[in-house]
């Protein structure tokens, strides 16, 4: 990406009075209760790239009308005596030149309209939502899946170009279902019924290559994330069966079909054709996710800015089903996307600023407060040391100890997860002390632990390299040794003299680390410690949050 989203204007929009978000380029993941203007943040960035697509004439401008039956504006500022302008401004920044352009929208700007930028990013970026699940599972069990309506809406305006125009843009020359809308008649009106009929041809030829191309990749991108636990293999389809026509010369004769997308599964070779009646409602988010990412990952589009805006996206999957889709969301597959994740749990909030973990300055964690009455602020939400370190600085012993310990358990969660390769199952509890243990176990399994008990335990890290000849001129003198034998040995003191210095080094440094968080854990990390008489000291507090900002930084090495 070449543009990031660098600022966020919104004045008098939906649920905002007046809101400021700066991002600086960084992904953005918000908490806010219902009410707190998540899902409005949504629909302004949603608002803004849409617009830049939209005719001039009035298209935009209804929006922030306050004599217009569609406006969004805030209905509490328009009480005010003097309502304050409603506007949304969103300022990019070249990451090449550091340059930056700030385009708004407004009743009297419509500064997006086919500018490039905006509308290559319109096409680049995706928001989804959680109503993309809901068209699936609000069949009754007696039904088919159509899911044309959903596609309409979710899919098809992202789509890419077929050379003679967007689908979307063929789709809305037919949709209306008026191939006349001028009343022509005689050889005139003929023409116009054969040329609307031409035009849902042609979208009829494309849509089953999309749809087949969705499909496809839905079942390889199921297959890689959600399959593993799977009793049988699950196939999914989507396909068109009912492409759109139109027939008919006149009025009195023409009839328009419009498509049908149905979907539907195999179990171990088994057709279901109403998934909805035998699949629970995680299984079928999954399958859902499974299309609606391959959706963003088949259309495929050029950009220099590409969002991926999703809003209270997982509300249907349990924490550990969240957990995967979080490590989709952060793996490569969505590296070219900056991300806006907007959430109204507190609990997926902090897991997924957990699963961040040391990429945290990629990231911009906020929580939204206040309400559409009020003037809604986003906060930035601060790390459990980064509090640690306010109470410190407030004298406030006991809540810095309270949120080291919170800190520890982060980290040593973190380390453990790395040291064995695997992540822990979110619902389960792991003490701060089994955490650290079992990641101290898994380091010393690398390293001999004589090697580490004689040699590189408390050895000063200056020392360690004259633990070894720096150089092998004892080898090339040793007259004895046949040359194939000196080449032997030499290569085998260099692995030794890297164990020692590097990887070896490393190894012992996190393990001291641990120790001395673990000396800690009985009095200064352990809450139940803090009622006693003997009073903690600040000092003990501050050396605390030292030995957790060295953990943070091997862990960090080590990764």
């Amino acid at each position: 990406m070449k543009s990031r989203l660098h600022h966020i204007a919104i004045t008098n929009f939906k649920a905002f009075r007046k809101l400021q978000l700066k991002l600086e380029g960084r992904h953005l993941l918000a908490y806010g209760a219902n009410g707190a203007g998540k899902s409005s943040l949504y629909w302004a960035l949603y608002t803004f790239l849409q617009s830049a697509g939209k005719r001039p004439n009035g298209s935009i401008a209804k929006y922030f009308d306050s004599t217009s039956l569609q406006n969004l504006l805030n209905i509490h500022e328009q009480k005010e005596s003097v309502p304050r302008p409603s506007e949304i401004a969103l300022t990019l920044r070249d990451t090449k030149t550091r340059n930056d352009t700030t385009y708004r929208i407004s009743q009297v700007d419509h500064g997006t309209f086919n500018q490039p930028a905006i509308l290559k990013g319109n096409l680049a970026s995706d928001f989804i939502t959680y109503r993309f699940f809901f068209g699936f599972s609000h069949f009754r069990n007696s039904e088919s899946f159509d899911l044309w309506p959903l596609f309409e809406k979710e899919i098809l305006p992202f789509c890419v170009s077929t050379g003679g125009g967007t689908p979307l843009q063929m789709w809305d020359a037919i949709k209306l279902q008026r191939p006349n809308p001028h009343g022509y008649r005689g050889v005139a009106g003929s023409n116009a019924y054969n040329q609307f009929s031409r035009k849902t041809n042609e979208f009829a030829a494309i849509l089953p290559g999309i749809v087949d191309s969705i499909s496809m990749r839905a079942q390889e991108f199921y297959e890689e994330h959600f399959a593993d636990d799977d009793p049988a293999k699950v196939v999914l389809k989507l396909g068109v069966t009912t492409a759109p026509r139109a027939i008919g010369s006149n009025q009195n004769t023409f009839l328009f079909t419009k498509p049908v997308i149905t979907f539907g599964i195999q179990i171990d070779g088994h057709e279901i054709t109403r998934p909805q009646s035998f699949l629970n409602e995680a299984k079928l988010t999954q399958l859902a996710l499974s299309v609606r990412f391959a959706a963003s990952l088949v259309n495929l589009h050029e950009s220099d800015l590409k969002l991926l805006v999703l809003d209270d996206l997982l509300v249907s999957l349990d924490m550990s089903n969240r957990m995967k889709v979080v490590d989709i969301l952060l793996s490569d597959t969505f590296a070219n996307y900056q991300k806006i994740i907007l959430t109204h749990e507190l609990g997926f909030f902090r897991e997924f600023r957990r699963r961040v973990g040391n990429n945290h300055t990629d990231w911009r964690f906020v929580r939204l407060q206040g309400n559409a009455a009020q003037n809604i602020k986003a906060k930035s939400e601060k790390g459990d040391l980064e509090k640690a370190e306010d109470y410190l600085n407030g004298h406030d012993i006991e809540e810095a100890a309270l949120f080291l310990r919170k800190a520890a358990e982060d980290t040593a969660k973190r380390y453990r997860e790395w040291a064995e390769g695997r992540q822990l199952p979110p619902g389960q509890f792991f003490s701060l002390t089994e955490n650290l243990r079992a990641a101290r176990n898994k380091l010393l399994a690398a390293i001999p632990t004589s090697l580490y008990e004689k040699v590189l335990k408390g050895t000063p890290e200056e020392h360690r390299a004259l633990l070894l000849s720096s150089d092998d001129a004892d080898i090339d003198g040793n007259a004895i040794l046949q040359p194939k034998d000196k080449g032997i040995l030499k290569c085998k003191r260099k692995e030794l003299r890297q164990v020692l210095t590097c990887d070896g080094w490393a190894s012992m440094e996190a393990v001291e680390t641990i120790d001395r968080v673990l000396e800690m854990t009985s009095r200064v990390l352990n809450p139940a410690s803090h009622g006693n008489a003997i009073p903690l000291y600040e000092e003990e507090i501050r050396r605390a949050k030292r030995l957790i900002d060295r953990l943070q930084r091997v862990l960090e090495v080590q990764q």
